[in-house]
């Protein structure tokens, strides 16, 4: 995983990193409009994304997940780069990057009205919300490390045993 990104250059990656950003926002935004569409309808005026009442989401919407896709990417592509010369650990560059998703989260979600932002219950819900998400991302992220890493290692130990015979 690491190595596909020091292989690519910087604008396959950063492609690479905000489609993926992009289209899972996009389809959180629609999962989230459906089942309160479905379930809640009565807040469905309380946001933004959800005018269309469920017909689907509006241009404004994917717009501002363009922005956010764009911009979280840049990050990314920035903190997990292993052109630069971060001395900083992995751990602490995903502990970064939670960091800095939140706050842009945070002003995006102020910004376009993606939830009521004077309701403290939304803040209350939203936070744990988000850190059980993040963690279940950076969770999976060090399963893939490991099982790269494993691989990695068998590779290296049967080039080894064959260099020996």
């Amino acid at each position: 995983m690491e190595n596909d990104r020091i292989k690519t250059g910087f604008l396959t990656g950063f492609l690479r990193e905000f489609a993926t950003i992009f289209t899972l926002l996009i389809l959180c935004f629609s999962f989230m409009g459906k089942f309160i569409y479905i379930f809640i309808p009565d807040i469905q005026n309380l946001s933004s994304i959800l005018i269309l009442e469920g017909k689907g989401l509006p241009y404004s919407a994917i717009l501002q997940a363009f922005a956010f896709a764009f911009f979280m990417a840049f990050v990314s592509r920035f903190l997990f780069s292993e052109n630069l010369n971060f001395k900083i650990p992995y751990i602490y560059r995903h502990i970064i990057f939670l960091l800095i998703t939140l706050v842009t989260t945070s002003v995006f979600s102020t910004l376009f009205n993606w939830f009521p932002v004077n309701n403290i219950q939304a803040w209350i819900l939203f936070i744990p919300f988000f850190f059980i998400a993040c963690s279940i991302a950076i969770g999976l992220s060090f399963l893939l490390l490991k099982l790269e890493d494993k691989k990695y290692n068998k590779l290296l130990e049967n080039y080894r045993n064959k260099i020996k015979v």
